[in-house]
């Protein structure tokens, strides 16, 4: 299913920074649009605020261009969210329908003295997961034994044993409909939603600045309605040679829909006078996990310190790659056999990107073209354009391990 709601931002350089308070407005609209379990929420961001200090400039700014924009964003998502700790003993009237045109089934239920509610996402699985049911009932319902299924759980709900586990329900309303986005794990998952995972990123980041005296600009950010992708780079380029340069970043990417953590990672953007460019992702240096308390989380990223490691590596590592070297038809063999042996794709929503991958490669190599490796890596980037932001992170990824083998020793 598509995303409920999806904003992005693209900086401009016109783009203005933000203050402080303009900052501390996402904890205040995460508190407005939000209601927890046990109603904890003040408590939780009382210990963010104490964690994680906004640190500005002499004009109380935040030295990150294109922060402000990027909130504003951020703030278009007003869907009101709410968590409930619920038993399988609470849901009624459980069903299961097709959602036309696809073959796809959603979870329809109610609970006692509440609205109806559909599942989106993976909502469905998850919860058929936690009774080991989900593969059995994928084939139940696309062989249409919905009532086969529903005896099953018929069943569960009279165990005792089974029926009295509860988690913790993820609810969103949309234009006056109700929705099961998710379910977590009863009291290890802390609320590390978008505005609360984004307030802490600017908070470390601009700590980093204070201490390198180096700004930043919010490259563009993507939120939906569960999910948030906000990429910070450098605003200086480091020129490398023969009009090539390199600007590192870091990318903060979270999920509202389960139990994983948000992932704080290194990227970089290599150019030259052409204006041809890629994007290439470095492993994480730091993570809010959705288990861990405010101070734990504090102590992580401490370790941010990987981040200047990883940039002094990046820029090394460029100044070794010849991008303006003519590649042979040896050279487009390697790179094709890197990708389709070298390249295993656990994600198989990324595969059909690695495909086109290797089918252009593949393509070149047999009309024995004669391009650059700035070329190559520049249209290997531009097939993750119109992508899932999930996908391009992956195949990013992918693109920092293939260029590792053109670094010269």
């Amino acid at each position: 299913m598509q995303n409920l709601k999806l904003i992005s931002n693209n900086y401009n350089p016109n783009d203005d920074c933000a203050t402080s308070i303009q900052v501390e407005r996402l904890l205040s609209n995460y508190k407005k649009h939000h209601e927890s379990v046990d109603n904890n929420d003040d408590a939780l961001i009382k210990k963010v605020k104490d964690s994680f200090p906004i640190i500005t400039n002499k004009n109380g700014e935040v030295r990150i261009l294109g922060l402000l924009q990027a909130l504003n964003s951020v703030e278009q998502i007003t869907n009101f969210k709410t968590d409930k700790k619920l038993k399988l003993s609470d849901l009624e009237n459980i069903d299961f329908k097709l959602v036309p045109p696809s073959t796809h089934h959603e979870m329809y239920f109610n609970v006692a003295n509440d609205s109806n509610y559909s599942t989106i996402y993976n909502a469905k699985n998850t919860f058929l997961d936690y009774y080991d049911l989900a593969k059995h009932a994928n084939y139940l319902l696309k062989n249409g034994k919905n009532v086969n299924l529903l005896d099953d759980l018929n069943d569960l709900q009279s165990t005792d044993n089974l029926s009295s586990r509860d988690f913790t329900y993820r609810f969103i309303q949309n234009n006056g409909s109700n929705y099961l986005r998710a379910i977590v794990s009863k009291g290890r998952y802390k609320f590390y939603d978008n505005p609360i995972a984004l307030y802490i990123a600017i908070s470390v980041l601009s700590q980093y600045i204070k201490e390198n005296n180096r700004d930043f600009i919010c490259q563009k950010l993507i939120v939906t309605d569960s999910k948030l992708y906000a990429y910070f780079l450098e605003k200086e380029s480091v020129t490398i040679r023969n009009g090539i340069t390199i600007q590192t970043g870091l990318i903060l990417s979270n999920s509202e829909l389960g139990d994983g953590a948000a992932s704080f990672n290194a990227y970089y953007v290599i150019r030259n006078s052409e204006n041809k460019k890629f994007v290439g992702l470095n492993s994480p240096i730091a993570s809010i996990n959705h288990g861990n308390n405010p101070i734990r989380i504090e102590k992580s990223f401490e370790q941010l310190n990987k981040f200047e490691k990883q940039r002094i590596d990046a820029i090394a590592a460029v100044e070794k790659v010849k991008f303006t070297k003519k590649l042979t038809r040896d050279d487009l063999s390697k790179v094709a056999t890197l990708i389709s042996r070298h390249m295993p794709m656990r994600q198989t929503e990324a595969k059909h990107v690695k495909d086109r991958w290797l089918t252009f490669v593949e393509a070149e190599t047999a009309l024995k073209n004669t391009f650059s490796l700035m070329d190559l890596f520049d249209k290997l980037n531009s097939f993750l354009e119109n992508e899932d932001p999930d996908i391009q992170l992956i195949m990013e990824s992918r693109i920092s391990r293939l260029l590792r083998h053109f670094v010269q020793k």
